[in-house]
């Protein structure tokens, strides 16, 4: 077992920005608001979650023993290639760890597409897009499975009814296609991978208690967006641990957790299936 409050981390590994353009850029990253967020229905933070920072440690601890971090329930990375698709890699990593969070396992884990969502948040195929409105998608009409899944290449693709590539960044992971390509009937199964409930995290205090209570914090910051794991100390410094959609785990200081508040939210619930094997 890890001990979360004692780490050591690389230099290469702390507050990384993008070296090109990954969608996430200024422009659009000033919608991302909390007041945003609350009108797309997100609640505000709950008093119950909240932790005393000099709690946090012994939360992390027993985070480290029961194995109830949202890095526990992350089934995979994901890799977004070229694309400017980094907002829907952030996005989909939440709902899939909420998913496995809710059903307390991963074996029934379902890996989602981030085009699914991206080609309607920008048809133009490159540009970015921002975190509220590929929430907003998300919410409304749900995210369609991609065709690879923990069994292996296509095993989705015969699961499920309608399935698309993951993204458009890699050519061993599809083509782009706009939503006007989606297999005939998509949002019969989209509907069933839909965020329910959403916090909206109005400070950086905030994002360290949710993923301390096991929930996954997913926010834009500094042209880049990302999905956040696990906390963790760093020569006695906070460290926020996240799954970057480039195969790899990264770390944010506290600085730049309090750079990404505002565009930042915690899905806690997804639809609940009637049956988890075979939810769509």
């Amino acid at each position: 077992m890890s001990d979360s409050t004692n780490v050591s981390i690389p230099a290469d590994q702390l507050d990384q920005t993008p070296l090109t353009d990954t969608g996430y850029p200024d422009a659009l990253a000033a919608n991302d608001t909390v007041e945003a967020f609350r009108g797309l229905g997100a609640r505000d933070f709950p008093d119950h979650l909240w932790i005393e920072p000099r709690d946090w440690k012994d939360h992390a601890r027993e985070n480290d023993r029961n194995g109830t971090w949202p890095e526990n329930y992350r089934s995979r990375f994901t890799h977004q290639g070229n694309s400017h698709e980094c907002t829907c890699h952030a996005l989909i990593q939440n709902i899939e760890i909420a998913w496995n969070r809710q059903r307390q396992s991963l074996s029934d884990a379902v890996w989602l597409s981030p085009l699914s969502v991206y080609a309607e948040a920008n048809p133009r195929k490159w540009g970015g897009s921002y975190c509220q409105k590929v929430l907003g998608i998300a919410i409304e009409r749900g995210v369609l499975p991609e065709y690879d899944g923990p069994g292996g290449p296509g095993t989705q693709k015969t699961k499920f009814r309608h399935t698309l590539n993951q993204t458009a960044g890699r050519s061993d992971s599809g083509p782009w296609v706009p939503v006007s390509g989606f297999p005939s009937g998509w949002k019969e199964t989209a509907a069933a991978f839909a965020p329910d409930e959403v916090i909206n995290v109005s400070s950086w205090e905030e994002h360290v208690c949710l993923l301390l209570h096991g929930y996954a914090v997913s926010n834009g910051r500094s042209g880049h967006s990302i999905c956040h794991v696990q906390i963790v100390w760093d020569g006695g410094q906070i460290r926020s641990k996240y799954s970057d959609s480039y195969n790899v785990h990264r770390f944010d200081s506290e600085r730049m957790i309090r750079s990404g508040v505002g565009g930042a939210f915690a899905v806690v619930t997804t639809k609940v299936p009637d049956n988890w094997q075979q939810p769509a």
